[in-house]
């Protein structure tokens, strides 16, 4: 559903949910549109009292989170249970592998694993569309860190490949319906 700025509202308010804190420019990068659409989404949410801004970020309201919530569970209900569940049993495996390559911070390791990783976010995709976006977010951090710049691997406040697969794999999770172990 287009919103202010013509984004997505649930790819909005989950996007504001899962960074927490979050300001204008962030979230334009994030949803891939232009700074000014970033700032109309992020002035409309504060104008309708879903967001509250502070120090130039906003954070989600009590009347932010329920609508979100809403959101989720129409979205749910077009979700195939047993499709989006074979996807999140292809991802765990992938997941564990991740959280032991970070130690290392090898980018060589890291573009095997996103490669391998691809036919999985395909999937999840094809299943949850507004989620497509995660894969152009992997590219640009995974190019970031093949030019040598180290830092997109895993700092937070950044969408390092760190900190997108963070929240692909929580989206992922509830999509499926379980809860992060």
């Amino acid at each position: 559903m287009a919103f202010a700025g013509n984004v997505d509202e649930l790819a909005l308010l989950q996007s504001v949910r899962l960074k927490e804190r979050v300001g204008s420019g962030v979230l334009a990068e994030h949803l891939g549109v232009s700074a000014a659409s970033g700032q109309a989404a992020y002035d409309a949410l504060v104008e309708q009292g879903k967001a509250v801004e502070s120090d130039n970020e906003i954070s989600l309201t009590d009347k932010g989170l329920a609508e979100l919530n809403d959101q989720l569970d129409a979205e749910r209900v077009s979700i195939d249970e047993d499709s989006i569940l074979e996807v999140l049993e292809a991802f765990l495996p992938l997941d564990e592998e991740f959280s032991a390559l970070l130690a290392s911070a090898d980018a060589a390791s890291l573009a095997e694993l996103d490669r391998r990783a691809s036919n999985v976010f395909d999937d999840l995709s094809a299943f949850v569309p507004r989620l497509s976006r995660y894969q152009d977010l992997f590219s640009d951090a995974l190019a970031k860190v093949q030019a040598g710049e180290s830092k997109w691997i895993a700092e937070q406040g950044i969408d390092s490949y760190a900190t997108v697969w963070v929240e692909i794999r929580q989206e992922l999770c509830e999509a499926a319906g379980k809860s992060e172990n």
